[in-house]
Formats: structure tokens, sequence, C-alpha cells
């Protein structure tokens, strides 16, 4: 049970109440440095005073650029006691993308681990390395927050070429982890790892579910979790009880702990998010583990804060490897609810499949500076009784089964999961077009030779350029999880009669062309 001792709950809220009843268990450690609840609870009030000092003004926008580790979460931790949003820009991420969301997002200060790189920022930056975080009397908050104040700016892709800001309010994050704990049980003595990058927003509900529940958070850091045997081991090592993970990194990850002789790892449970689950990889584990770790499948957008809904699945459906169990979007959230609609706007009938419409405690604010785009898909959806309630379009379609089950069948436009993350194709081609290596491209999603997803480029590119250069300069200008897996030479862009590119006939042209693979 998740509780707070005000009836206006906020993030930093659900820690101060759990800090207060468990100051010395272990709330967060990385590869150098522990931190019990008190002594976080310490830190994070320090350098709370410290923003609030630098007096960026009430409930300001401030920048992290600060690596994977204890002081990420505290900084993540800071900015919330300070009454201010926090917008995430992962020091591994390319320099112009990182200019775009400070400039965008217009943050009036930047928190870091090590000096950002010359001309990057234009606020001023505050270092976290420099600062004297040790106990001792602190102001209160000057601008505490409330469940209205925004928690935090994630960007995600853009399908015009620029990345969009989705702003999600602390009443939305504290609903978020209560909904699920709801659900759920989570102990104090549960072992979390902090798996993803604090830009993507599977990391929203590994920190505060977390911390929030009296946990031990494990900060994974960026070389590891790329690393399915890495991970493994920290698996391992860490005796970690609960793991967030998307499937296709959890297939990796099975292969590898398969392979480890007397291992055997403390999981007691494994949500899924992100991407479809594929049971073959659970019954894999189970057949080397047994049944002692349970699984869950949730359904969740960023602009939803994360979760919709959730479903345990079940060992018999696991086994059977049921397809219309593992993709059923299972019961909302409470506070949650989802509608699956036809062109029409009406509820899609038996085997039809219709777009999914969420209602709720955690639709967004909106898109940041966007409000064209934010009242396209932020509407009011007309309820029974002659009511609308605001809704998220999602743009993701389900099927409703004869037996009233509704299934998730992917994208009704060109965005894609990849790993977990949304991309927008738009964004990646734009990308590559305007690198110099490259005259054209065009991008889809591909399976890869072990039946996960990836992407693939297809490129026009003058002859005497490199195939490493190629690779160079898109891994420049890419995030990590944005960059294809695949690089295909063409000649030109096959094209439709209306002289759009034709992707149905990218995969006849991949015949023969030479591809590279990044390394």
């Amino acid at each position: 049970m998740v509780t707070t001792p005000d009836d206006d709950p906020t993030l930093y809220g659900l820690f101060a109440a759990q800090a207060a009843r468990t100051p010395a268990h272990e709330a967060v450690r990385d590869g150098c440095t522990s931190l019990g609840y008190g002594e976080l609870r310490s830190r994070v009030d320090a350098l709370a005073d410290a923003i609030r000092r630098s007096d960026p003004g009430a409930g300001s926008r401030i920048g992290l650029y600060v690596g994977r580790g204890v002081d990420m979460v505290a900084a993540v931790l800071a900015v919330a006691a300070a009454g201010h949003t926090y917008v995430p820009m992962d020091p591994a991420y390319p320099e112009d993308r990182v200019r775009f969301m400070a400039e965008d997002s217009g943050i009036r200060l930047v928190l870091s681990d090590a000096e950002p790189p010359d001309g990057l920022f234009r606020v001023p930056v505050l270092r976290l390395d420099r600062l004297d975080t040790a106990p001792g009397p602190r102001p209160a908050a000057v601008h505490p927050a409330t469940s209205g104040t925004s928690a935090y700016v994630i960007y995600t892709s853009g399908s015009t070429g620029r990345p969009k800001g989705v702003e999600v309010s602390q009443r939305n994050a504290v609903a978020l982890v209560r909904g699920v704990c709801a659900r759920y049980d989570f102990r104090t003595d549960d072992v979390w790892t902090l798996f993803h990058s604090y830009c993507f927003d599977f990391s929203v509900w590994e920190m505060w579910g977390a911390l929030a529940t009296g946990a031990t958070l494990v900060v994974v850091p960026e070389r590891t979790a790329l690393s399915p045997r890495a991970t493994a081991e920290l698996l391992v090592r860490e005796r970690v009880t609960v793991l967030n993970v998307v499937p296709s990194v959890f297939r990796y990850l099975v292969g590898a702990v398969t392979t480890m002789r007397d291992s055997s790892p403390a999981l007691r449970r494994v949500l899924f998010g992100g991407e479809p689950v594929e049971p073959a990889d659970i019954n894999l584990w189970r057949r080397r583990f047994g049944d002692s770790c349970q699984f869950v499948n949730l359904y969740g957008i960023t602009e939803t804060t994360v979760f919709v809904c959730a479903r345990t699945l079940d060992p018999g459906e696991l086994e059977a490897e049921d397809q219309e169990a593992v993709r059923a979007l299972g019961a909302p959230l409470p506070g949650w609810s989802y509608h699956v609609l036809d062109e029409h706007g009406e509820p899609v009938a038996r085997g039809g499949t219709g777009e999914i419409w969420v209602t709720g405690d955690g639709v967004a604010v909106g898109y940041l500076g966007r409000p064209a785009l934010t009242a396209e898909r932020f509407r009011a959806l007309p309820l029974p009784g002659g009511t609308g309630e605001r809704s998220y379009r999602s743009g993701d379609l389900a099927t409703r089964t004869q037996n009233d089950v509704f299934c998730f069948s992917g994208r009704s436009d060109d965005q894609v999961k990849i790993n977990g993350f949304r991309i927008e194709l738009g964004e990646v081609e734009g990308t590559l077009r305007r690198l110099p290596a490259i005259a054209d491209a065009a991008v889809v999603r591909s399976r890869s030779r072990v039946g996960g997803h990836l992407l693939t480029a297809y490129v026009v590119c003058d002859d005497g350029v490199p195939d490493e250069e190629i690779v160079r300069q898109a891994g420049a200008a890419l995030p990590r999880h944005m960059m294809p897996g695949r690089f295909v030479r063409l000649p030109e862009l096959p094209r439709n009669a209306a002289g759009k590119t034709d992707r149905r006939a990218l995969t006849e042209a991949d015949r023969g062309s030479g591809a590279t693979t990044p390394r």
C-alpha cells in the first residue's frame, strides 16, 4: 500500500513518507555508492536547496544531464522536492538532440555531474560533483509542488522529424504508482533495477515504484544494460527480485541467463511493456528456473503516464503459447479506462479492429508548446449519458475477439516500436537525409535473424562513401535506440505511381544489394 501524509499527494511526498518509515533501509545503489532512505533524503534536500538558491522561478523546467548512477536518482528527486519539472537529457544522446530538447523545453537550469560540451546549454549549469551535500538544516520549500505541478517532460519521436515533449503532472505520476501497487504486491525487501535510460518513460515507474514502496533500487550502468551477459550477471549478483523490461530485451537476457552454470536469479516478478510478449521466451525461463517468477504484461503510452492496463500471464496460457492471451490488453489500472472505437467513434464490434482511446487519471497534460497537436490527440470523448471525458487518442489498434477480449494489433500510422521505444520512421529518415554521406533514405521495421525487430535503413549514397562512414555519421546523429540495425545501399529508392517511396518494393530491392550492420 502506497500512502502519503497529506491530501495533495506528490512524488516527493511518496518518497519522503517512505524515508520517514524506513530511514536505515537501503534505498539506492550503483557500482560505487549506496545510500539508505534517510541518507538519500538528506542528499536530496541539500540538492533541492541548491536548486532553490539558483532561483530558476516557481515551477520551472530543470534539465538533467547526468550519467546513470545514484546522483541521477537524487537529481530527479531533488527537482521534485524543489517544486519544479525535470527534463531528462541523456548524455549518451547526440548533442544536436540534447540541444533541441533543452531549447524546446525552455529549461531555466541544468543539473550535471560533469562539464557539458561547450555551447550545449544557454542556461546556468549546476554541477552535482561540486556541491556540498552534507546533512544540515535546510529551509522549507519555497515553491512546494502540488498534485497539479508538472512532474516531468519526456521527449518522444515526432512524425515531422521534430521530437515532441510530453508533459506529465504530479497527479498523473502518483496515480501510476498507486494504480500498479494496488494491483500487485511490492515489498520493502524487493530489489529493483533502474535498467532504462531516464529519457524512456519506463524509468518513471522503475524509480518511483521502487522508492515509494521502500524497496532497494539498483542503477544499471549503460554498458551493462547493453550486454545481455553482463545484465544476467548483475541480476544474480544483486539478487534482483523485480525487473521491468521490454520483451525483445528479455529474449536476449534469457539466452544469457540460461547458459550460466550454478547461477539462479532471485526474480519473483517480471513486468513487460512496450512490445508484444513472446511466450516461448518465458517458457524457456520457466523450464530452467521453475514457476516461482510471476510474469505481467502491461500496455501503456507515454502520453497516458507509462501504463494503462495490466494482465498476469497464466502458466497454462504460456505453455500453450496462446497468442490471444499474451496479446490481451488486460484490465485497466485503478483510475484508468480504455475504449476501442471504429472510424465512426463507435465501440468496435466483435471481430473488428479499432483505435484505442484512453481516459482517466493517467492522461497527460499534453504536448509541450504544441497546442494544435495537443488538441488533435487529447480530446473529449463522449461517453454514455452525454458526458465528455478528456481522453488520449493513441493511434494504437486493438481487435475485439469473439470472447470480448481486446488484443493489441499494432499501429495505425508509421510509428513503430523497437525495444519498447516508440519511433517515428519519418524522424529517422529526416535525420539520415541531412547527413553529408546520404542523398536519400527510407526506414522500415524488419525482423532480425533471431526473430526480434530492428530498423533497416535503405540509403542512396555516392559510391565513394565507405560503409563505415555512413554508420559513423548516423551514429553521431541518432540516439542509440533510433539507430538502424542494418543499412542497405540502393542506387535509388523505388517509387510508386504517386511518386512516393514504395515501401513494399524495398524488400524486393533488398535482395542482392549490399547491407552493412553497425558494430
